[in-house]
């Protein structure tokens, strides 16, 4: 069988995935993955990316994280928790950086609501920038937990849609980013129209413009009067046969689903020392 190779970029990084046909999902058509030529309409994107006010909802539960590079990052079901590629707290050879890591919410030219240090409570697999695996590209998140609580921060709901219908062509979402390429990440810019196209290794693959800075910003849709998170960007993805330039595929983003239980652990155990405190100051 002819082995193809998907490469993606993790925050200016470029990792190999090697991957053979019999590798993906059988609801992902193959021709989507072994591009030869030009790019199909339907992943050929055109930048309208807008900059937005990052202290006005729903912008305000996303912040610049600093890490071992700049990257974005949001609160998610508590205002002590935030979500991040787990690529951003990877130092070059591998290890998990557990100091120096910080979180500005609301960041926009120097200013911000309030600056925050993180602490690493739990990542979806250890990253490894020399040869990635599908699982560990798969589960390229980090979970943090905020020394504070930001006061007037409403925390991101999960999604508890199927992926199904997160591919319909009728779900618009965004992706709010502090991109290195605007402004030098110091603005928040969204991309305001775009769409998840696939489904590859179990993570998602959409449409939304993304540039390095943009590794761990949260795909938004609009549920109701609210926006959940259905996902975190982390890498531009490519695809090639051997011996034949790599092609854009699209970008990935890890689905929800895949830190949703991990979030709700740590919530209920934020809110039980909340209530072992307020028991200990009362009585």
């Amino acid at each position: 069988m002819m082995v193809s190779h998907i490469v993606a970029a993790l925050g200016g990084l470029v990792v190999l995935l090697p991957v053979t046909l019999a590798d993906l999902p059988s609801r992902v058509r193959p021709q989507s993955v072994l591009l030869s030529g030009e790019l199909p309409a339907e992943i050929t994107h055109v930048d309208h990316r807008r900059i937005v006010d990052a202290r006005l909802s729903p912008y305000s539960a996303v912040g610049k994280f600093s890490g071992t590079m700049t990257c974005t990052a949001a609160v998610i079901l508590d205002p002590r928790i935030i979500i991040t590629a787990g690529h951003c707290i990877t130092e070059r050879d591998g290890t998990t950086r557990r100091s120096n890591l910080s979180f500005q919410l609301g960041y926009q030219t120097g200013t911000d609501l309030g600056r925050f240090e993180a602490t690493v409570w739990a990542v979806g697999a250890k990253q490894n920038f020399r040869h990635e695996s599908v699982q560990e590209a798969s589960n390229d998140w980090a979970m943090l937990v905020l020394d504070r609580a930001p006061a007037g921060v409403h925390p991101f709901l999960l999604s508890h849609h199927s992926s199904a219908i997160l591919q319909s062509p009728e779900r618009q979402i965004l992706l709010p980013a502090y991109s290195n390429d605007i402004a030098s990440a110091e603005v928040l810019s969204v991309d305001p129209d775009c769409a998840v196209r696939e489904l590859i290794w179990d993570a998602l693959v959409h449409n939304c413009v993304a540039q390095p800075g943009s590794s761990g910003a949260p795909l938004l849709m609009r549920d109701g009067p609210e926006y959940i998170v259905i996902g975190i960007h982390t890498a531009s993805m490519f695809a090639s046969d051997d011996g034949h330039v790599a092609q854009f595929v699209g970008n990935q983003a890890i689905g929800s689903w895949t830190f949703q239980e991990a979030a709700r652990a740590l919530s209920r155990q934020l809110k039980a020392e909340l209530v072992h405190d307020a028991d200990s100051a009362d009585y």
